[in-house]
């Protein structure tokens, strides 16, 4: 094992410790000491400030031991920190970086459990990955391209970059095809499409987890116990004892991959506009108008239509090939950049900014290219970075660009959409009672639901549906002994809500 792969030490050991071992071991052998090395910052406080007993600044690491775990220092350290950085250190930093992600993977993980267990989940029953439905072969080709990007960067000593592709993907996992797939765990038909589903969110989290050994290896055991040995008697006696997860090309995808992806950035610009208008999320808009920066991202997006239409809650999506006056622009001089420079010219910079096509500077801003006004006669050319773009919403529309992307919808509502984003509403109310009233996901209940005359009028023509969702199996105003009673108002809306277990 002469000369070593890696060596790691901080900064102050160049002189001392790195050169010494080459010196010596040219001197010898004439050979380097060691192949790869990685130069380690500092840790500071979280001032970045050197720590000293005199200025009562040290960070006891059994403090955050104690207060969020280890495996949350070890994750901030390997998958958060480039090497080269100083390493600001606080109980504070490293909860937060618990909180936005080993939570996260640890919740997905409960939400496999619970059901799991439920429906006493066999990890031998497998569903051929053909037979899956897209979004199952969109998570495993992923799983796979997470696998391939994770084990490059190790090879290359790049904990960061390994990270960084691990945490992607379990973002992924959760806040995309766990919560499309929710129900496909609860309900009680399609035995083979919830076998799927199990199948899928069981690899993918049994693969992750050996790809998170080495960064947080008590959590990652903890789970394989839980989660594969206790399941498979033959299987390894630890996750430490498991072969690192293989790269199998057969399930890359890189057109569904490309195509989910366009899917995403539409989803997600339109959700953004939509919160910036004040538009409730569960209330139903009639449609979605959308450009995309080429045929193919059109394609992509008119292919899972379904989808964006179930994600952002509207009934239909038209492309467009132009704004159509949806956007309007004011382009703005970014002064901190570009004042010192021209000085006395900026007024007229502004001027001219004001009188050019906004449309046509977005565009070019959009495309990383420069562009050029008339200042008082004379040509000047501006980068992206010289100017501040303020976008505005046509009357009517919520809408949000990005990257060549358009997405409007449209705002106005009618006495439909509106019955339906109070249906929806009692929904959500009825799912947090059941959870107040500390019923099992899987409890069915009797239902009953009464208020003003807007909500009458939603329940009946929603009944049906807001009991299928919330699982009753009975309608039933005025119970006698109801397990849990509220009254909820929403918009000069108020509905009392009655729950009893079947």
């Amino acid at each position: 094992h002469f000369p070593a792969d890696y060596i790691c030490e901080a900064i102050d050991q160049t002189r001392g410790w790195f050169y010494t071992l080459h010196a010596i071991s040219t001197l010898v052998s004439d050979s380097v000491a060691y192949r790869n090395c990685i130069c380690l910052n500092l840790i500071v406080d979280q001032d970045g400030k050197k720590m000293s007993k005199s200025v009562g600044n040290i960070v006891d690491p059994y403090d955050v031991f104690d207060t969020v775990g280890a495996d949350a220092l070890r994750w901030y350290f390997l998958a958060r920190l480039s090497p080269e950085v100083l390493k600001r250190i606080s109980v504070g930093i490293v909860q937060d970086v618990a909180s936005s992600f080993i939570n996260t993977y640890w919740n997905t993980y409960g939400f496999f459990v619970l059901y799991a267990r439920i429906d006493e989940f066999d990890p031998n029953d497998r569903v051929p990955l053909n037979e899956r439905p897209e979004i199952d072969r969109w998570a495993i080709a992923l799983l796979n391209q997470t696998v391939r990007q994770c084990t490059e960067a190790l090879d290359n000593f790049d904990a960061k970059s390994a990270g960084e592709a691990i945490e992607s993907f379990v973002d992924q996992l959760s806040n995309w095809y766990v919560r499309r797939n929710r129900r496909r765990f609860w309900k009680s038909v399609d035995a083979a499409d919830k076998k799927s589903a199990y199948a899928t969110l069981y690899e993918c989290l049994e693969t992750i987890n050996r790809l998170l050994a080495p960064f947080v290896p008590f959590m990652a055991e903890d789970i394989y116990q839980n989660l594969v040995k206790s399941l498979e008697r033959d299987a390894p006696l630890s996750v430490h004892m498991c072969a690192w997860p293989e790269i199998d090309e057969d399930r890359d995808d890189a057109d569904l991959l490309y195509e989910i992806d366009v899917v995403q950035k539409v989803v997600g610009l339109a959700r953004a506009a939509r919160s910036q208008s004040g538009v409730r999320t569960r209330q139903p808009l009639s449609r979605l108008l959308v450009r995309t920066p080429d045929d193919k991202a059109a394609k992509a997006l008119d292919g899972h239509r379904d989808q964006v239409l179930e994600e952002l809650n509207v009934k239909t999506i038209e492309f467009i090939a132009r704004d159509a006056g949806l956007v309007s622009y004011r382009i703005k001089p970014n002064l901190p950049r570009i004042g010192k420079q021209y000085g006395k010219l900026i007024p007229h910079i502004r001027k001219a900014l004001d009188e050019a096509d906004g449309a046509a500077i977005a565009t070019a801003v959009a495309s990383n290219e420069e562009f050029s006004v008339d200042v008082q006669g004379e040509s000047i050319s501006f980068g992206p970075e010289d100017v501040l773009i303020e976008t505005s919403s046509a009357e009517g529309f919520a809408c949000g660009e990005d990257g060549g992307y358009l997405t409007a919808l449209d705002t106005s509502l009618n006495p439909e959409l509106i019955q339906e984003g109070v249906a929806r509403e009692l929904i959500r109310t009825v799912q947090e009672a059941r959870k107040q009233a500390g019923l099992e996901v899987s409890d069915r209940i009797v239902l009953g639901v009464s208020g003003s005359s807007a909500v009458e009028a939603a329940l009946e023509k929603y009944r049906d549906y807001l009991m299928a969702e919330t699982l009753a199996t009975d309608w039933q105003v005025g119970q006698d002994s109801p397990l849990y009673v509220e009254t909820r108002d929403l918009e000069g809306e108020s509905w009392t809500i009655e729950i009893r277990q079947e």
